[in-house]
C-alpha cells in the first residue's frame, strides 16, 4: 500500500513526487508513467522558456518562486541550461499605450523592464509599407517591451534533477505503465458485490494500471494533456482541454546568426522574441539555431502521435515571421516536432485541486509547466499532505487551495 501515487512522469508530477518526499520522508511515493522514462511525453517537446514579469499576482508568484528555485540550483553547480536572454515582445501600434502602462506597472513591482523603438534592421518595425503585409494585415511595431528576468532552459535537464533527487530520497517509479482508472471503495464496505453503490460514500483505494491495481491511499493525476480524457472517464468534470502545439528548427547564420548573438541589456545572446500574430523565436545558442513556433487558435484535440505539419511553417509561420525579420527570409526548418499544451480554458493558469477522498490533480498549465513547475508541484504536496497553507520558495506562503478549479483569478494583461 502506497502512501501517494502520482500519475504522470512529466515535469509537473515529478516536481509534486519531489517535494511530497521532501516534505513527508517516511511516506511511500510512486510515480508511474506509460513512456519508459521520466520527461518523455510533452515535458520533452516544451520550447521551455520562462519569465518572472506577469501582471497577475498569481502568474507572477508561480513563476517567480519557481525560477528563482531553478537559478539557486544552477548555481549550486547543477546544470538546467539556464540562460537569462530576455523576452522581447513587439508590440503593435493598437497596443502601445496599454502595454506603456503595463510598463510601468512592471517596474513599480520591482521587474526589469527596457523599450525600444527600434532594432535596427534585423528585426523590422514598419512593415505597413509592404504590399504582402498589408494585404495579411500585419500590424506596425509601435515598441519592443523587453523583460529583462526571463530566458530559456534545457527540459531535460530540469526533469533529470527533480527525478535525480526524489529516487535518492527513497522514491519509487514504475515505467512502461499506464493508467486505466481510479480506484474507489466504499468508506463503510457491506461486502455486497459491486460496491462502491452511488448511495455509498467512498475514498479512493488506488489506480488500475496495465500491471494491475495498485492500492494507494492518495492519488494525484498529474498527466498533462492526457489529464481531460482521463478525468472524464472517472467523472470529473475540468476545464481542461488538449491543443496540439508545433516546434521548427531553424539554423541561424549569416545575419540571423548575428541577432541570436547581439544581446540585448548586456545579455550575452539574442532575446526570445515574441512577434505580432502570436509567432514567436526562441533563440537556443548551444545548437546555433531558433526554435520558432505560433500559438495558432487551432482546434482542441489530442493525438497520440502528434507530427510538425510543413504547411504550418509555410503559411502560418514563415510569411510572418519574414516581414518582421528580413534575415529569416529563404529559410527551412532543419528539424520539427509537435506536443500539446494542456490548457485551462476558463483562464490558462493550472488546477490543483483535490476532487475526492484520497484523489488530486496538478494539470492545466496551459504551456507554462516549465515556468511553474516548481510551485505547481508544491502546491500539490501540501494540498495532498493535508496542509492548509503551502509555503513556495523564499518563504512565500499561499493558501494550498489557491488553484483549485473553481477559483477567480484577475486577467494577465502581458500578452499580445
Amino acid at each position: 500500500m502506497y502512501d501517494f501515487v502520482v500519475v504522470g512522469a512529466g515535469i509537473v508530477g515529478v516536481a509534486t513526487a519531489y517535494h511530497l518526499k521532501r516534505l513527508s520522508p517516511r511516506s511511500r511515493v510512486l510515480v508511474i508513467d506509460q513512456h519508459p522514462g521520466v520527461g518523455m511525453g510533452d515535458t520533452a517537446k516544451s520550447a521551455a522558456a520562462f519569465r518572472t514579469a506577469f501582471t497577475s499576482w498569481v502568474n507572477r508568484v508561480l513563476a517567480k518562486t519557481s525560477v528563482g528555485f531553478y537559478r539557486e540550483v544552477q548555481e549550486g553547480g547543477v546544470d538546467l541550461g539556464m540562460r537569462f536572454v530576455g523576452y522581447l515582445f513587439l508590440v503593435p501600434q493598437e497596443n502601445a499605450e496599454a502595454m506603456l502602462k503595463v510598463a510601468e506597472e512592471l517596474r513599480g513591482m520591482g521587474s526589469a523592464v527596457e523599450l525600444y523603438r527600434e532594432l535596427g534592421r534585423s528585426v523590422r518595425f514598419r512593415v505597413s509599407d509592404d504590399e504582402e503585409a498589408r494585404e495579411m494585415g500585419l500590424p506596425d511595431v509601435a515598441l519592443g517591451l523587453l523583460v529583462k528576468e526571463a530566458g530559456i532552459m534545457d527540459p531535460e535537464k530540469l526533469v533529470k534533477y527533480y527525478y535525480e533527487e526524489y529516487s535518492k530520497m527513497g522514491g519509487e517509479v514504475l515505467f512502461n505503465t499506464k493508467a486505466l482508472g481510479v480506484v474507489f471503495a466504499p468508506k463503510k464496505p457491506l461486502g455486497i458485490p459491486g460496491e462502491p453503490f452511488p448511495w455509498q460514500e467512498v475514498r479512493t483505494a488506488g489506480v488500475e494500471t496495465s500491471a494491475g491495481v495498485i492500492e494507494a491511499r492518495n492519488v494525484i493525476i498529474a498527466m498533462g494533456a492526457w489529464t481531460e480524457r482521463f478525468m472524464d472517464a472517472a467523472g470529473f468534470g475540468l476545464p481542461l482541454k488538449p491543443r496540439k502545439r508545433q516546434v521548427f528548427v531553424v539554423k541561424a547564420d549569416g545575419e540571423l546568426r548575428q541577432l541570436l548573438e547581439t544581446g540585448l541589456a548586456d545579455r550575452e545572446y539574442g532575446p526570445m522574441i515574441i512577434l505580432p500574430k502570436g509567432v514567436y523565436m526562441r533563440p537556443e545558442p548551444g545548437e546555433g539555431t531558433y526554435w520558432i513556433g505560433v500559438a495558432d487558435r487551432r482546434p482542441f484535440g489530442f493525438e497520440e502521435e502528434p507530427q510538425a505539419e510543413e504547411q504550418l511553417w509555410r503559411y502560418g509561420i514563415y510569411p510572418v515571421l519574414t516581414k518582421y525579420v528580413p534575415a529569416a527570409e529563404g529559410r527551412a526548418p532543419q528539424n520539427a516536432w509537435a506536443g500539446h499544451y494542456d490548457e485551462n480554458v476558463v483562464d490558462y493558469q493550472p488546477v490543483v485541486d483535490r476532487l475526492a477522498e484520497g484523489l488530486y490533480v496538478a494539470a492545466g498549465t496551459s504551456g507554462s509547466g516549465i515556468m511553474k513547475a516548481d510551485a505547481i508541484g508544491r502546491i500539490a504536496a501540501y494540498l495532498a499532505l493535508g496542509y492548509g497553507k503551502a509555503e513556495l520558495y523564499g518563504g512565500v506562503v499561499v493558501d494550498s487551495n489557491i488553484l483549485r478549479h473553481n477559483r477567480c483569478f484577475e486577467e494577465e494583461r502581458l500578452v499580445i
